[in-house]
């Protein structure tokens, strides 16, 4: 027989898959229109604003997300010297920090939607089983007995979307924000750009490794907050 615990498993893989394929994908989409409008068509000649996921699946990203329930996807490339004219700085940081806020965005619609299907308890359920790794729909189950099958599992997967999106936008825009100052940096040393490539593939890397505890902790708490900002503003806390 298949043990309870190998069903809840694939059940959380599955789930965090699916949300990690449409987060990547948005995510990704809105990075490379963002940075066209600003006028670098890189991530555009690369096929960035196409809906198929398989195109935005970073390898070892989704390795990471298997074992971790944290991933990212490909990375859209923004090659500064497209960007030019006046207000360069500003257009500049619009490009770089366009995935986190869309990130943000999609965080707070998702946190909105766990409220329409549970209540602004389930903020705490999110806690919990970021900070235990108890990574299961079984706390959602059991804090919501009434709530149907079929509303735990959308519920599930929406909670995995919120997750990932406040845990890819807080990594994003450090290594945007990195990247952003190497950039300004290279302007004055041409030597710096260079180090723009370590920072992109090994920062998530290195605090997978060795913080991911502290990521955690402060990803939801990011959650908690924005959660009960939304539901103060509704009225409902």
């Amino acid at each position: 027989m298949i043990a309870l615990h190998t069903i809840e498993l694939f059940i959380s893989i599955i789930t965090f898959f699916i949300a990690y394929l449409v987060v990547a994908t948005l995510s990704n989409i809105f990075r490379a229109w963002v940075a066209h409008k600003m006028g670098d068509d890189t991530g555009i000649d690369l096929g960035f604003l196409t809906l198929n996921p398989v195109h935005h699946i970073d390898p070892i990203g989704l390795f990471c997300l298997f074992f971790f329930y944290f991933g990212w996807g490909r990375m859209v490339p923004i090659n500064p010297l497209y960007i030019t004219g006046p207000y360069r700085g500003l257009k500049l940081t619009v490009a770089y920090l366009s995935d986190a806020f869309v990130h943000l965005v999609l965080s707070t619609i998702g946190i909105i939607a766990l409220f329409v299907i549970f209540d602004v308890n389930i903020v705490m359920v999110v806690r919990y089983m970021v900070l235990t790794y108890n990574v299961s729909h079984l706390p959602i189950a059991n804090m919501y007995p009434t709530v149907s099958s079929f509303a735990l599992s959308l519920g599930f997967i929406v909670f995995a979307f919120v997750y990932l999106n406040v845990v890819l936008g807080v990594l994003s825009f450090i290594i945007n924000v990195s990247n952003y100052l190497l950039v300004m940096l290279s302007d004055y040393h041409d030597n710096v750009a260079r180090y723009a490539h370590y920072i992109t593939f090994g920062l998530p890397i290195v605090l997978m490794l060795f913080f991911s505890h502290l990521f955690r902790l402060f990803s939801v708490n990011v959650i908690a907050y924005i959660g009960f900002c939304i539901a103060s503003l509704c009225g409902i806390a």
